[in-house]
């Protein structure tokens, strides 16, 4: 019996050999099993970023938008601006909400994640014509917009997904389909680059504020305000945001009720993921959002805490 002592990508392996081929044989099987878990990580992430990944890169509406979506005051450049403090009723409304937090969110979990009651994130937009204007933040892989495109064929379907594995699967899923356009990041308060591990179902609960952070996979976002003008920003008014992206909600809900263009969009729909480890504050901010969201928008449906839709009271 021999000890043998080797090196292998940097680590140390001490074993005891029998033979010759045995030691072949274990240190093979070693450099093996580390190549599968890298060229796992590379299927996950995906590859290097793409033209689709940079801010440039986004195409403005104003050439494919109907008229009728178009918004023409003081030559499309005055966005109202809301109160940035909320008022005493305010204030009292959204410290009840907190308060009723855990009750609030257990009983919206369950009824929204019972039977097929979360299918109505689908059904719930008939409102959604073949001149609509759809933004979906976070497409993962492509669930949503499919059921939509599917039960509405809206004119334009605008898809953002940061993750490089899930952005190419979905470029091969709507790659007959002219009407969507698709980029490879994603939109939060500024530009940043992230380092993630892809967990979840299939990837699905993949999130710079979970306890993936500082994985293999780099994600990129950008400020949403620059995002949207360079979209078009006041000069369109968008049939519908809807939101899910595993935390990011919190700064593009609060970008968006800042600037005001909250007040360009019709529909606002978001998921709530208000238990990942690295927010900050998320209960206060979901309450207070919902306070600042009630002066442009009414709710039409809503499991709180987890998803719900607002309609926007009248044309700002």
């Amino acid at each position: 019996m021999r000890m043998a002592m080797m090196y292998s990508r940097g680590v140390k392996l001490v074993f005891v050999c029998v033979c010759g081929t045995a030691m072949v044989m274990f240190v093979g099987t070693s450099w093996m099993n580390s190549h599968k878990e890298e060229r796992a990580v590379i299927d996950q992430c995906g590859t290097n970023f793409t033209e689709l990944s940079k801010l440039d890169s986004v195409k403005s509406l104003l050439p494919k938008a109907s008229l009728k979506y178009m918004y023409k005051a003081n030559g499309c450049n005055f966005v109202p601006r809301p109160y940035k403090k909320l008022t005493a009723k305010e204030n009292h409304r959204k410290n009840r909400c907190v308060e009723n937090f855990k009750l609030d969110h257990a009983r919206g979990n369950g009824q929204f994640w019972e039977g097929e009651t979360q299918y109505i994130r689908h059904t719930h937009h008939k409102y959604l014509t073949s001149d609509s204007i759809v933004l979906d933040i976070g497409g993962n892989k492509g669930e949503d917009a499919e059921a939509m495109i599917q039960a509405y064929h809206p004119g334009i379907y605008i898809i953002l997904e940061p993750i490089n594995s899930f952005f190419t699967a979905l470029v091969k899923k709507f790659k007959n389909n002219k009407k969507v356009t698709l980029y490879n990041f994603g939109i939060a308060a500024k530009n940043d680059v992230f380092n993630v591990n892809i967990v979840g179902h299939g990837g699905d609960a993949t999130s710079v504020f979970a306890s993936n952070k500082g994985g293999k996979c780099e994600l990129k976002v950008y400020n949403t305000t620059d995002f949207l003008y360079r979209l078009g920003g006041p000069c369109i008014d968008i049939d519908l945001i809807t939101i899910n992206c595993e935390g990011c909600e919190f700064e593009i809900l609060e970008t968006l009720l800042s600037s005001g263009l909250i007040s360009r969009f019709k529909h606002v729909q978001f998921a709530t993921h208000p238990n990942l480890k690295h927010l900050q504050r998320p209960v206060e901010r979901y309450c207070e959002i919902q306070q600042k969201l009630a002066r442009t928008h009414v709710l039409t449906y809503q499991y709180k805490f987890c998803w719900e839709t607002w309609r926007r009271r009248s044309r700002a």
